[in-house]
């Protein structure tokens, strides 16, 4: 289980930092609500691309000692299982959709597109539970969603971590 968690840096000086970033400790085990600290369960590292640059970074994982499930400290500027950043997934949509501008390869933005209009339902539910009402068609859905997010949460990290906290999933999930 991934926990997304903000470090309030930049994708490169979470890079510099490494291993030595300030990693919170996980007092409760999201799988069975073990009240306890989560012991370290070592790292594992990803690659994470930005327009910035291109990293390798560590991701922090712990341990429950009760049901022996790991949990891993994802920053807020990845997406579970996405090597682009966060805010470049939602520039990509938003451009494509409302724009009409392509500005990365079909294939990746045709998986990308997939993956949000297949989440539409979720993401209007979202934020229908903070109080928002309409939207309607599934493209009108798509820009006035992206458009949503965009106009609510003006940085994405802020955004995927609520949808993350509110639903048991990230809003590209598969």
């Amino acid at each position: 289980m991934q926990t997304i968690h903000s470090f309030g840096i930049s994708p490169s000086v979470y890079h510099k930092r490494g291993t030595d970033n300030d990693f919170p400790l996980i007092t409760v085990c999201p799988q069975c609500l073990y009240p306890g600290i989560l012991t370290k369960h070592g790292f594992y590292w990803r690659n994470a691309v930005f327009p910035g640059g291109e990293f390798r970074i560590p991701i922090r994982r712990y341990k429950c000692p009760s049901c022996h499930h790991t949990v891993s400290i994802l920053p807020d500027f990845l997406l579970p299982n996405f090597q682009h950043g966060l805010a470049f997934v939602i520039k990509a949509l938003r451009d494509f959709f409302i724009k009409g501008k392509r500005v990365i390869c079909r294939q990746l933005l045709q998986f990308y597109r997939r993956r949000f209009l297949k989440n539409l339902n979720r993401i209007q539910a979202f934020f229908r539970d903070l109080g928002f009402k309409g939207v309607i068609g599934e493209k009108e859905k798509a820009i006035k969603l992206l458009e949503m997010i965009h106009a609510a949460f003006p940085k994405a990290e802020t955004f995927a971590k609520r949808f993350q906290e509110h639903f048991p999933h990230n809003f590209m999930a598969n």
